[in-house]
């Protein structure tokens, strides 16, 4: 995998900062809320501060929420007027991707996780912290001319629901790697409930009370799947799990990408990404959703009654359709007698509490943004399969939503979120480029390729051709609830 351009040996900064509650900020900014600000004022006068190296100077300022969840804000001294806004700021506050931005003159602001988030997960609450900090930045630093929305997994997330809620505030919004948490725990139940019914019955896949049974389970899913693998009749089952979920063939870095030809290396690729993937079994932040909107719990959000998998393979990647019949071949297999088991297994349902949960306004997306929105994948996302980006190309289509302001763009590397900073770059730069002039740039490979190599000439950016499945799992609620 191409390393990083321009990722400095350490972007410590050469000063310490003076830490600021949110209570102790807000009476320094004249804040009692963080309303709206029209302050179009020059920068407050601050001490600056020199960081990446010292290749670029900005004042700061930093705090934490009531809520717990810490923030961040940097000015540059030649500030441009564009702010971006990230949920995940504060962590990667120091990166090369923030360092670049720096450099080049944008602003930035953003948060951490919320401390409790794995007991109390809200993405709602997560967008209106967001909000108030474009105006405690407005309120410091001058109001930006642009407010861009960025995010990586549930901050692409927070960026799409951003999009549709609160386009009078922000311009436009780049959404990474962005999950939909009811669709997403829909497909990854597919992959795993094919899993359970064929490898390991008595293993779970949904409804874990604690932490601890997590790990438990995780344990005894890699030990079973492992043996699985030993067997012809087990690497068909676990390609056929892959499938029916729409989970990539290549999702982690512990085999080099297959040959679509080579059946042994594509087949030991979805091994390799099924056995990462059940370091949670049912699904990346399983448990983070099952707990989330109070008790009791869990709350089971996902459902699969009604469901027909045979049709759900009818969607698989052709290349993975292919690779299952013939792994199936191989093992001697009557495919018809595995799918009829999934037929009669004993289904899942949804708690209506848990629908009601996530079907309120920013916790479900619609397909309905009112700003330029422009969504990036990689192609061996395994913990949130880039067939997702379907999902809200069909609610567009069901809800009217308007497709000229929707785009996407796709990166041809495993992992989850493993953008270069140069691709994050060109997105950036790309959106930058919508809003100003109301007419989407070129998105194509070639170009976003050449865009982020001419911003970052050192990078070795991955943007390739990608034309998704239809994606089996949109839907917010069952249709029983809808």
């Amino acid at each position: 995998m191409p390393k990083p351009q321009q990722r400095p040996r350490a972007y410590a900064l050469l000063r310490s900062r003076k830490r600021v509650s949110l209570a102790a900020s807000a009476l320094a900014m004249g804040l009692l809320a963080a309303c709206g600000s029209d302050n179009d004022g020059p920068p407050a006068q601050e001490e600056e501060i020199a960081g990446c190296d010292g290749t670029v100077t900005f004042a700061e300022t930093e705090g934490t929420f009531a809520s717990g969840t810490p923030w961040n804000m940097r000015r540059p001294t030649k500030w441009n007027g564009v702010l971006i806004n990230d949920l995940d700021y504060v962590g990667a506050k120091d990166s090369a991707r923030s360092c670049y931005w720096l450099m080049n003159g944008y602003g930035l602001s953003g948060t951490a996780r919320n401390p409790q988030r794995t007991y109390n997960y809200d993405p709602a609450r997560e967008q209106d912290e967001l909000m108030q900090l474009i105006d405690m930045f407005a309120e410091r630093y001058g109001k930006p001319k642009t407010v861009v929305q960025y995010g990586h997994s549930g901050g692409g997330f927070d960026a799409l629901n951003i999009a549709e809620r609160f386009g009078d505030r922000v311009d436009g919004v780049v959404a990474g790697c962005a999950h939909e948490q009811v669709p997403l725990m829909n497909m990854m139940m597919d992959g795993w409930f094919v899993l359970k019914t064929l490898i390991a019955p008595e293993l779970k896949i949904v409804g874990f009370d604690d932490l601890d049974t997590v790990s438990e389970q995780s344990a005894k899913w890699k030990e079973a799947l492992s043996a699985a693998q030993e067997t012809p009749e087990g690497r068909a089952r676990i390609a056929l799990a892959a499938a029916i979920g729409q989970w990539p063939a290549w999702g982690t870095t512990s085999v080099p990408k297959p040959d679509p030809e080579d059946k042994a290396a594509l087949q030991e690729a979805i091994f390799e990404t099924v056995l990462f993937n059940a370091g949670q079994p049912g699904g990346q932040s399983r448990f983070m959703s099952e707990h989330a909107g109070g008790s009791p719990v869990p709350r089971q959000l996902s459902w699969n009654k009604g469901i027909h998998y045979e049709d759900f393979l009818g969607n698989a990647e052709p290349m993975l359709g292919a690779l299952v019949q013939a792994l199936y071949a191989d093992a001697g297999l009557d495919m018809k007698e595995d799918l009829d088991k999934l037929a009669t297994a004993e289904r899942i349902e949804a708690d209506p509490e848990a629908i009601a949960f996530w079907a309120a306004p920013g916790r479900t997306v619609h397909g309905t943004p009112t700003i330029p929105v422009l969504r990036f994948h990689t192609t061996g996302d395994s913990l949130v399969p880039p067939t997702i980006m379907d999902a809200y190309v069909q609610k567009m289509e069901a809800n009217g939503g308007n497709t000229a302001l929707y785009r996407t763009t796709v990166v041809d590397r495993p992992g989850h979120c493993s953008f270069d900073p140069s691709e994050s770059a060109a997105a950036v730069d790309a959106l930058l480029s919508r809003i100003n002039t109301g007419i989407w740039p070129d998105l194509s490979p070639d170009a976003m390729n050449a865009r982020a190599k001419e911003l970052i000439p050192a990078s070795e950016p991955l943007f390739v051709p990608f034309e998704s499945p239809r994606a089996n799992r949109p839907d917010n609620a069952p249709p029983e609830a809808m």
